[in-house]
């Protein structure tokens, strides 16, 4: 992905032999148009497509740089997955790098291309989980190194027999 100069947009590139997860991507990104909790998409080709340019933090990097996730941005991805749901997509792939807290404080949910997978997936699940049951806890430390978190997702995908990220 990069950013286009000037411009508040990115242009996402599919590489071979990844060509056709454009497509897939294309297609999820017009079944959510009009929500804010997802990029705007401005163009399409066979190779690539332009989205908005979302300027904020993502829960990776909140974590990393001790930057609250408050209980009303979970809720908003919550909503922003029904929403997709609704649309007839079914959200996989949804993890801290995925996800984006804006600079007036929304979430944005991002690199939307495996919501059209029939697959369930319950990533999101599991990181809710994870956020209720020790994020707010006196224990939790404020800002966790990546290495850590690296570690953690790395020992996610091996128990889950994925190869997402966390």
């Amino acid at each position: 992905m990069f950013k286009i100069k000037e411009q508040k947009r990115v242009i996402k590139v599919y590489y071979p032999p990844y060509q056709h997860v454009a497509k897939n991507e294309q297609i999820n990104y017009k079944k959510v148009a009009g929500d804010p909790r997802y990029p705007k998409l401005y163009e399409v080709g066979d190779d690539y497509i332009v989205l908005d340019y979302i300027e904020g933090k993502t829960f990776f990097q909140c974590l990393q740089e001790g930057i609250p996730i408050l209980p009303e941005h979970v809720k908003q991805v919550d909503d922003a997955l029904l929403f997709a749901r609704n649309r007839g997509l079914n959200p996989s792939d949804i993890h801290l790098h995925n996800l984006i807290i804006t600079k007036r404080g929304d979430v944005c949910i991002i690199d939307i291309a495996r919501f059209s997978q029939s697959k369930p997936c319950e990533q999101w699940n599991d990181l809710k989980s994870g956020y209720y049951r020790y994020y707010h806890k006196a224990y939790f430390p404020s800002k966790l190194p990546k290495w850590l978190m690296d570690v953690v997702a790395a020992l996610y995908r091996t128990r889950k027999g994925t190869s997402n990220h966390t």
